[in-house]
């Protein structure tokens, strides 16, 4: 029978034993000691479960939290800094699932709280990343020449007037790692002149990750990084000087009436 977390805040013997027997390893498969097993928050459950990957997280009898610290550590009672992983596991009828997701730059499977959430919005919805908090590092600093690029050298007149409408991007963006809803993807698509669909770049409005150690997220930066990137406090100027440079090659009453539609709207 389906144990309802917010009915029943420990988790059953039975399922805690089951637990206790299955082999769980770190990424380099190294042994792990499971030191917690309780049941996951349900905020988190539903933005999990909200990946298509991951449904069969919103109709399983018991999703649990388990943490798991390092088997050659686990008796170790003076280090009080043990690395802590926590495996997001799922229990239906009799079979047992552990659910990890692949980091699109790395190629690597990690554990679902090592993903970075993210959301495009001011007080969410928050949704599943397809990034670790390593790979984004590295990813920050090469995204923002692709966004001018796009935006300097357009495939056709209706993606540039799409860009200058979405203006200055400074945080990440990636239809792959951050997916929009699929309701919303019209708003960054336009048809160039021989009719292909041209994606453009939404930035994401914040991002996060869960810290296994607080049980709480920390916030993880979202501003795109690199040589040419505008610093903190320079945005408004590093974009008047891109409009400036528009005004001369494609002629003032141009870009300043397309800014004006732009507010009109």
């Amino acid at each position: 029978m389906a144990q309802d977390p917010n009915a029943v805040s420990e988790v059953p013997q039975n399922i805690k034993d089951l637990m206790s027997k299955y082999s769980f390893t770190d990424i380099d498969d190294n042994p792990l000691k499971v030191s917690s097993i309780r049941y996951l928050e349900e905020d988190r459950k539903k933005i999990y479960g909200g990946n298509k990957n991951f449904e069969s997280i919103l109709t399983a009898d018991h999703v649990l939290s388990v943490e798991c610290v390092p088997k050659d550590e686990a008796d170790d009672i003076k280090n009080e800094d043990k690395e802590i992983s926590e495996k997001i596991m799922i229990i239906t009828g009799d079979d047992i699932e552990e659910l990890e997701i692949e980091d699109m730059i790395t190629m690597e499977d990690m554990d679902l709280s090592q993903a970075i959430e993210f959301t495009f919005y001011e007080n969410g919805p928050w949704f599943l990343g397809g990034i670790g908090k390593d790979s984004l590092a590295h990813y920050r600093g090469s995204k923002f020449p692709i966004w001018k690029k796009q935006l300097l050298n357009p495939v056709c007149e209706a993606s540039f007037k799409r860009l200058l409408c979405i203006g200055l991007v400074t945080n990440i963006f990636d239809r792959y790692c951050f997916p929009m809803p699929e309701e919303e993807k019209k708003d960054y698509t336009v048809v160039d002149d021989h009719g292909n669909n041209v994606e453009l770049p939404r930035p994401v409005k914040a991002l996060r990750i869960w810290n296994v150690k607080k049980r709480a997220y920390d916030v993880v930066s979202a501003r795109l990084e690199g040589d040419d990137a505008p610093k903190v406090g320079q945005e408004g100027k590093y974009w008047e000087n891109m409009l400036e440079e528009f005004r001369q090659t494609r002629g003032i009453e141009y870009i300043d009436g397309l800014l004006a539609s732009f507010k009109a709207k």
